[in-house]
C-alpha cells in the first residue's frame, strides 16, 4: 500500500511541476512577443519621423531647395510600405504620410499629417525632394 501511494504522489508531483513549467513558458513567450511587437512599432514610428523631418525641412526653406535622401528597403528585416497622399487627392488642407508594416499576423500603421503643399510619390530607396513655387515635390509631382 505504501509503494502504490508513493508512486501516485510522485506522479502527481511530476504532473504539477510539468503544468507549472508550461504555464511559466507560456507567460515568458507572450512577454517576448509583446516586446518584439513594441520594437517593430517603434521602428516604423522612427522611420515616419525621419521622412516627416525631411518634408518639414523643405517646408521651412526658400524656393529652389533640393536634396536627396534614402529610405531603407526593410526595417531590420521587416517589410513595410510607404505612401504619400496629397491634399488634392484627399480634398483636405493637409497631406498624409502613411507607413504600414505586416509582420506575420500583426500589422501596424502610422499616419503623419503634412503641410498642404506636399505632392509626389515617395519610394523605398533614393528619393529627391525639392521646393519650387511653394510646392514641396517628392520625386515626381502630378
Amino acid at each position: 500500500m505504501k509503494k502504490a501511494q508513493s508512486s501516485i504522489e510522485v506522479a502527481l508531483l511530476i504532473g504539477f511541476m510539468f503544468l507549472t513549467f508550461n504555464i511559466f513558458l507560456l507567460v515568458i513567450t507572450e512577454r517576448m512577443v509583446n516586446v518584439q511587437n513594441q520594437k517593430d512599432r517603434q521602428l516604423i514610428e522612427d522611420m515616419s519621423s525621419v521622412i516627416e523631418g525631411e518634408i518639414e525641412l523643405a517646408a521651412g526653406v526658400e524656393d529652389g531647395y533640393s536634396r536627396t535622401f534614402e529610405i531603407p528597403q526593410t526595417l531590420k528585416g521587416i517589410d513595410y510600405s510607404v505612401k504619400l497622399i496629397s491634399s488634392t487627392t484627399m480634398g483636405t488642407n493637409y497631406s498624409e504620410l502613411v507607413l504600414k508594416y505586416i509582420n506575420f499576423t500583426k500589422t501596424h500603421e502610422t499616419v503623419k499629417k503634412l503641410p498642404k503643399n506636399v505632392d509626389g510619390i515617395i519610394d523605398k530607396g533614393e528619393n529627391n525632394i525639392s521646393k519650387n513655387a511653394g510646392i514641396i515635390c517628392l520625386n515626381t509631382c502630378s
